[in-house]
């Protein structure tokens, strides 16, 4: 299978500073910032290397209902953007970087990014989520190589992959205007051939990449096309889809939860991938097993824990409502693959009740997982 894929991008030829400056650039839009600083430089801030203050409102507790402008208040909330551009950090070293960042200080930030050259094994990854629980940071990010590669491939910033690394995958820099059009002509046909905005959710949409010399057949392969749940049009200038979706335990009044890993009902088993062999495929011989756990909850607490991966409008190249014969019935969105994925790096987990009539949706909070099945396997 050929889809588009970028040579790896040398960081180690950037000299400390200047990756620093490289993350700061692409944090800019990542939060609603008053300030974002880079305090590195300045040699303070005990090793520091950007502090940034987010501006968020939240609701008054005390309010007139006749004077709407006194129902939110702003809130101050400090952040901490830790940059390391080193060829490996292990878990040891990410609870040391952590301590060395937050204890010292008078004040534990509301938020911590760490983002660094090189790619975090998963035990480094779990060592920075437990850590930061630990200290009750409240909301934090970890940034390997991997994942700041897949921010300056995204077109809005090329002006950074250009200036930075002299590399440009814009061989012709839009205007605003012609961009704008593109996207809302892009938007045009998604509303028409699959649904508008407020019916969008749990529309079956079939996602290919644009090139690959074998399609439909796969040969035993993993697909990388594939046939999706779309959840809404956010956030703007995308259309999200469950990419995973667990059964899953959920206590509503403590929002404590658990989810059993074995089966991922996103992979859906209806309509079929042609070529696919479901019968040797090990996630749906987990299925009745996954399903008979959790059919035992009491209805109240049963759910599901979602993953919604979206696409940007601008690697939509082409919306085909017909289809084709080998995987048909509902609209193809053929999409610009970088590195396998059609996807834009974040992910937002949510749960949701199973119980229509509940209707909740809540973001998953995994400083109140529970452990309920790691040993279901």
């Amino acid at each position: 299978m050929v889809t588009r894929t970028i040579n790896p991008i040398h960081f180690e030829d950037l000299e400390p500073h200047r990756f620093e400056d490289l993350i700061r650039q692409l944090m800019y839009d990542f939060k609603d910032w008053k300030s974002i600083e880079a305090t590195g430089k300045l040699g303070s801030d005990d090793g520091i290397d950007i502090l940034a203050i987010e501006n968020n409102f939240e609701e008054a507790d005390n309010y007139d209902d006749d004077n709407y402008d006194d129902k939110f208040i702003l809130k101050e909330r400090v952040w901490i953007i830790q940059c390391k551009r080193e060829k490996a950090i292990s878990p040891k070293k990410v609870e040391s970087i952590i301590e060395n960042d937050i204890i010292k200080q008078a004040l534990p930030p509301y938020g911590y990014i760490l983002a660094a050259s090189t790619n975090f094994s998963k035990k480094a990854r779990d060592t920075f989520k437990y850590k930061l629980n630990e200290l009750g940071i409240k909301e934090f990010y970890i940034f390997g190589k991997s994942e700041i590669e897949d921010l300056l491939f995204l077109p809005k910033y090329d002006h950074l992959l250009f200036a930075y690394f002299g590399i440009s995958l814009q061989k012709k820099r839009s205007s605003i205007k012609s961009n704008l059009s593109s996207q809302l002509a892009t938007k045009r046909k998604l509303i028409k051939h699959i649904s508008d905005l407020s019916s969008i959710k749990h529309k079956i949409i079939f996602i290919r990449p644009a090139n690959v010399l074998n399609y439909p057949k796969l040969n035993g392969e993993k697909p990388l096309w594939r046939y999706y749940e779309a959840y809404e049009y956010m956030p703007f200038n995308c259309i999200s889809v469950i990419a995973i979706k667990h059964y899953a335990f959920i206590n509503w009044e403590t929002e404590e939860w658990d989810y059993i890993d074995i089966y991922d009902s996103a992979f859906l088993r209806y309509p079929e991938i042609f070529d696919f062999n479901y019968e040797k495929d090990e996630n749906q011989l987990n299925h009745n097993k996954a399903w008979e756990i959790w059919n035992k909850l009491e209805d109240k607490n049963k759910g599901f824990y979602i993953e919604l991966k979206s696409i940007h409008f601008d690697r939509i190249l082409q919306v085909d409502e017909i289809g084709d014969r080998y995987n048909s019935n509902t609209p193809h969105l053929i999409v610009d693959y970088i590195n396998d994925s059609p996807f834009e790096n974040r992910t937002v987990c949510i749960l949701e009740s199973f119980n229509n009539t509940q209707n909740k949706v809540i973001e998953a909070d995994f400083s109140k997982k529970l452990n309920l099945y790691k040993n279901c396997t």
